[in-house]
């Protein structure tokens, strides 16, 4: 019974299809529709039910797939208790909100690759739920994302800063509340379909704010390039890091000021934990220096 033939078989029950447990790992569907027969054979047992489009697990492959878990994490246990913590390798796959990709992100895996240079990230982008939801399955590794508002089964989430919420609007123009300068200018909407746009939308109904909307965009940087050019006013996110452009000014959003919490998360258990640990540490640090 082979480990590769395992690792494919827990691949396909997170993943949910033979196409993308192969993409996943990097292997050909063939290759993967190979180890399962070959565990087939060797076990006499079927473990899909292959009436159904994809193949679906049946109760047999269930069980086998908890102790294929069992055995894959004791083998990945193995290689770490005698690793140099101090020397960390691999692949890490990384799942990121665009304001983090623009913001705390790229300086830490920078810093990272120097320290480590035998460990690899693979960055991919999206929303705060797809990512959270692709992280509880096991399609990433982890995920930094907005502060889910209730806990995810099955994962574990480490807060890494608090950014806070603030009105992005161009120098000069008229209004000093947060309130006057939405009520009086075009508004530039933070994306509804993620959460941190969600809490914006829902403050603004709480408090009875009427927006002229304008536009709805998921990137910070292009919501700048829109409010710097005179089109409106935002409220979006913003991490100490940020260096606002010239031409544009910040105002607190709300009293007391609301903010979003930038956390990451990965299942639990996870076989990368002491490698999405080590990356936790270094957006805590990089999260603290900035401040």
């Amino acid at each position: 019974m082979s480990l590769r033939s395992l690792r494919s078989l827990v691949a396909i029950a997170e993943r949910g299809s033979f196409a993308v447990a192969a993409r996943a790992l990097n292997m050909s569907q063939s290759a993967i529709s190979t180890h399962i027969k070959s565990l087939e054979h060797e076990i006499g047992v079927k473990l899909f039910d292959r009436q159904r489009r994809p193949p679906a697990l049946n109760e047999r492959g269930l069980a086998m797939v908890a102790r294929a878990r069992e055995i894959v994490s004791l083998y990945t246990a193995m290689g770490g208790a005698v690793a140099d913590p101090d020397d960390l390798s691999g692949t890490l796959s990384i799942g990121a909100v665009p304001t983090a990709l623009t913001g705390i992100l790229p300086g830490v895996l920078a810093n990272l690759r120097k320290s480590h240079p035998r460990l690899q990230a693979r960055v991919s982008s999206g929303l705060s739920g797809d990512l959270a939801f692709r992280a509880a399955r096991g399609e990433i590794d982890c995920a930094l994302i907005t502060e889910p508002e209730r806990p995810i089964e099955g994962t574990l989430a480490r807060v890494v800063r608090v950014d806070s919420l603030v009105v992005l609007a161009p120098r000069g123009v008229a209004g000093r509340t947060d309130r006057e300068l939405i009520e009086r200018h075009p508004f530039i909407r933070f994306n509804r379909q993620a959460w941190v746009g969600r809490a914006i939308e829902k403050s603004l109904r709480a408090r009875d704010i009427a927006v002229r909307e304008v536009m709805e965009l998921d990137s910070l940087e292009a919501i700048e390039g829109m409010v710097a050019a005179g089109l409106g006013v935002s409220v979006v996110p913003l991490g100490r890091e940020a260096r606002l452009g010239r031409g544009l000014r910040a105002l607190p959003f709300g009293k007391p000021p609301l903010s979003r919490v930038l956390c990451l998360i990965e299942r639990q258990p996870n076989l990368k934990r002491h490698l999405t640990a080590a990356l936790h540490d270094a957006l805590v640090a990089t999260a603290a220096s900035d401040g």
